[in-house]
């Protein structure tokens, strides 16, 4: 009974007065408004353009607008794309310099490239970004080509079609570096061979395996220089208009580039050199060139498929390790056995005929 009455009490308390206070009214609202003040000391901090730590025509440095690169928002990222496009088109300099930043960044949006209106600013960019030399590009081109293969492996078309698109790019810009990658040649060719290749006749994509090719094709890369040298065991001499630096050094090569000090290991011997790994290649080549012989009837496809059957053909007839797989020649030519019957339809006189003449031999 007590609880009942103090909660009756409760409802019918009586106001204490206080000397010089008025009571407030019960029956009006209060519209006084109190107000503090919160002191931001970085966010309206005024920014100035300097050489180190230049600005975009919003006003934000390099390192705000790769952050903005990962925001959840398209319309974020693809502004963030454009000023970082505008900061790097008025000051080169800065990609040489800021490529351990862009590179991880920027790359990791290839596997992301469904909205087609930021595609071609993406791809700009990373144009942009393959203008920077290849000594400083060489500590990157493991994760540039990693996000690469992620995107060749996404379960979107368009995104393994600009992936693939990206890839051409690094590799007409990069050669050396490239063909030294020890994942570029398996990868390609496991995509090559899989279901989620484009079709052959799908824009560039010919190209792009001829531009894999040339990389790799021993027979341009290796040019022999003969030179006379006369030797004295004697007198410890050497007499000859040589140098042993041109001789002994990969032509534009850097002299402080040690494999040891690197993340992969340096493909030194071209994959075309491996007999297992030309055969690997011819196999998923196959197919991709049959198509293309017996369904290109408007004759548009026919300089890449030479070209394709030219260097396979110049692998396969130089092969230097042979003598590792003993019956290599018979296992070289069934490979190519539906594409000898392809460009058998063709007529003599054809440039098809003339580029797979290795295989009627």
């Amino acid at each position: 009974m007590t609880n009942k009455k103090s909660r009756k009490n409760e409802d019918f308390k009586k106001v204490k007065l206080k000397v010089g206070k008025k009571l407030k009214k019960t029956a009006t609202t209060d519209t006084t408004i109190t107000a503090k003040r919160v002191v931001l000391t970085t966010q309206f901090e005024q920014k100035t353009h300097t050489e180190e730590k230049p600005l975009s025509f919003r006003g934000l440095t390099l390192e705000e607008l790769s952050k903005q690169l990962g925001h959840f928002n398209t319309n974020i990222r693809k502004d963030a794309i454009v000023g970082i496009k505008q900061l790097l088109t008025s000051r080169p300099d800065l990609i040489s310099s800021q490529l351990r930043t862009l590179i991880p960044s920027i790359a990791r949006l290839i596997s992301d490239a469904r909205d087609s209106a930021m595609n071609g600013q993406l791809k700009s960019l990373l144009k942009l970004l393959c203008t920077a030399p290849s000594d400083s590009m060489a500590a990157h081109i493991t994760l540039f080509l990693a996000h690469v293969f992620r995107g060749l492996t996404h379960m979107e078309l368009p995104v393994r079609n600009f992936a693939l698109s990206i890839l051409a790019i690094l590799m007409a810009a990069y050669p050396q570096l490239c063909r030294n990658n020890a994942d570029l040649f398996p990868s390609f060719v496991n995509f090559l061979g899989s279901s989620r290749k484009p079709n052959w006749n799908a824009p560039n994509f010919l190209e792009t395996i001829v531009s894999f090719l040339d990389i790799y094709d021993v027979s341009k890369r290796r040019e022999v220089k003969p030179c006379e040298v006369e030797i004295s065991f004697d007198k410890i001499t050497m007499k000859g208009d040589f140098d042993l630096i041109s001789i002994f050094r990969e032509e534009n090569a850097s002299p402080f580039d040690f494999p040891v000090f690197t993340t992969t290991k340096s493909a030194s011997v071209s994959p075309f050199e491996l007999p297992t790994a030309f055969l690997d290649l011819s196999k998923v080549l196959a197919p991709l060139l049959t198509a293309c012989i017996l369904e290109d009837n408007k004759g548009g496809f026919v300089s890449d498929a030479c070209k394709m059957l030219e260097t396979i053909g110049r692998a396969a007839q130089s092969q230097p390790n042979a003598f590792l797989m003993p019956d290599f020649k018979q296992k070289a030519q069934s490979s190519m056995e539906q594409v000898k019957k392809a460009v058998g339809l063709r007529k003599k006189g054809s440039k098809l005929r003339k580029s797979a003449d290795w295989l009627f031999v």
